[in-house]
């Protein structure tokens, strides 16, 4: 049995390396784990929660669910009545609950629960679930969780720590590569215009007495002022921007010195 599931388990980790390789959707990666994961140990249930260190709740993301099984899909877990994910998140090692009450909501029998990471920081839970009247295969209720299956899940959690948190900066990457997009192009719709209108202006103003089309005297000086005047608010304009544009490149210098910095502390590390 041990060396069946041995077998399984690096064949699985296989997979999920190529599998992980091949894409950065942070979706495609959760539901990939908790399939395999269910498929590959015969499990009643298999969930997935990503997490952050401000969370006081867990939400189940993607999951492996046998039938008659109820689903747990966008199901919220509270941290305050969890503290077998709490003790998995604190620790970073794997929680074996063998039995969880006749009263369970979802009818499970025992857990294993594992925490994914990225460089020692917990980034998501991994739960397995045995339930009641389950299959008595790999994941029957009456079978204790083999050691060879606790290192396999925990394994498999190392792997999908580091592929999450490769996933999730490359797309808040894309994110910001969009937001700079967008805001790019209203910065030179805006600019645009504002460019334009006192340059018309003083075009406008200056034909006008270049064609000898004034009344008199004094409405000749009118439009001489009036070039002016949009000749200095054109000036401003063109201050602004240039102050803009420098102020954006110096924001995206400093960006970049931040990002090296950390780069080269992580590597000393």
């Amino acid at each position: 049995m041990n060396q069946q599931v041995s077998a399984q388990s690096q064949k699985l980790l296989l997979q999920m390396g190529r599998k992980i390789r091949r894409t950065l959707d942070i979706h495609t990666i959760w539901q990939q784990t908790v399939n395999n994961l269910g498929e590959t140990l015969g499990l009643s249930r298999c969930i997935i929660c990503p997490y952050q260190s401000s969370s006081l709740q867990v939400k189940v993301a993607a999951e492996y669910c046998q039938e008659p099984f109820l689903p747990m899909l966008g199901v919220g877990i509270s941290l305050a009545s969890a503290p077998h994910i709490v003790q998995a998140l604190a620790t970073l090692e794997p929680v074996v609950v063998e039995s969880l009450g006749a009263d369970d909501p979802f009818e499970r029998h025992s857990l294993l629960v594992v925490a994914t990471a990225y460089q020692e920081q917990p980034n998501g839970i991994i739960s397995l679930h045995r339930c009641e009247g389950g299959s008595s295969g790999n994941g029957g209720v009456d079978r204790p969780w083999t050691q060879c299956q606790i290192e396999f899940a925990e394994e498999l959690a190392d792997q999908v720590g580091s592929a999450i948190a490769l996933a999730t900066l490359y797309q808040e990457n894309s994110q910001r590569k969009q937001d700079i997009s967008q805001f790019k192009k209203q910065f030179l719709l805006t600019a645009s215009h504002e460019l334009r209108t006192p340059l018309n202006h003083i075009i406008g103003y200056l034909q006008l007495t270049v064609d000898d089309l004034a009344d008199d005297p004094i409405e000749e000086r009118a439009f001489i002022e009036e070039a002016h005047r949009s000749a200095l608010h054109l000036s401003k304009v063109i201050g602004n921007v240039l102050d803009s544009i420098e102020s954006s490149e110096a924001c995206q210098t400093h960006a970049e010195l931040a990002s090296f910095r950390r780069q080269e502390k992580s590597l000393h590390q």
